[in-house]
């Protein structure tokens, strides 16, 4: 049986298989020129309207200017908050893939941190202030926090299983509806501590969760690793 020899793809083919996706950053400014391109055109039949008839009614005008106008203002906003987003959730991602460099065995919990885990970590090493991101690895013998700093992975805190003594939610703002992990453990030195966090909805995202199943079967997934270990 004959074998058809390998299709050859057209040129103008292999040029669109050649384009890559535009960056937010380049998509916002076609969005951003395009709204500038609807408002100069808007702007040059008002102004080609008055100079023929200079009578004319311009309501119309003056409603689609401010429509456009506004139209134009909520879509760049819009816009600016996703491109936001989606550069917090590529730290988050470039955070993950650093860590599991080190430890691909771990899962990770994108977290926010509490006062109480700034002043841990400021007594544990002077000089160091939290970001409003960090996340968690755990992993088969400790829980280890990290956080995204110049580009480079630094873990803050490492908590052998062997020394956590409890895992549970506290209502750390006594308002009932912010709720965090503690994490209560007993430290080199025999001291006993605890580490608070808020657990972030996603990575990238700035929503934490709340009380509710997502969090209780966490809380309940992690003193489940703590007996095990």
């Amino acid at each position: 049986m004959l074998r058809r020899p390998d299709r050859v793809p057209r040129p103008g083919r292999a040029r669109r298989q050649e384009r890559q996706p535009w960056s937010p950053a380049r998509r916002l400014a076609v969005l951003r020129w395009v709204i500038v391109g609807v408002w100069v055109a808007l702007l040059t039949a008002r102004i080609i309207v008055v100079s023929l008839s200079p009578g004319a009614d311009l309501t119309y005008f003056g409603v689609a200017e401010v429509a456009s106008i506004t139209l134009g203002f909520v879509v760049i906003g819009v816009a600016v908050v996703r491109a936001q987003s989606v550069r917090r959730r590529r730290e988050d991602e470039a955070l993950a893939m650093a860590i599991r460099r080190v430890d691909p065995t771990v899962w990770l919990v994108p977290a926010a941190p509490t006062a109480e885990l700034r002043t841990s970590i400021e007594s544990v090493r002077p000089g160091v202030s939290l970001g409003h991101r960090v996340t968690w690895a755990f992993g088969a013998t400790e829980a280890s926090l990290w956080e995204l700093e110049d580009r480079r992975a630094t873990r803050l805190l490492v908590i052998r299983w062997s020394r956590m003594v409890h895992v549970g939610l506290e209502d750390v703002q006594g308002d009932g509806r912010s709720w965090a992990i503690a994490l209560h453990y007993v430290r080199p030195d025999d001291s006993a501590a605890v580490a608070t966090f808020f657990v972030r909805s996603a990575p990238g995202s700035r929503r934490m969760l709340r009380r509710g199943p997502r969090l209780e079967r966490l809380v309940a997934d992690l003193a489940r690793e703590r007996i095990v270990a």
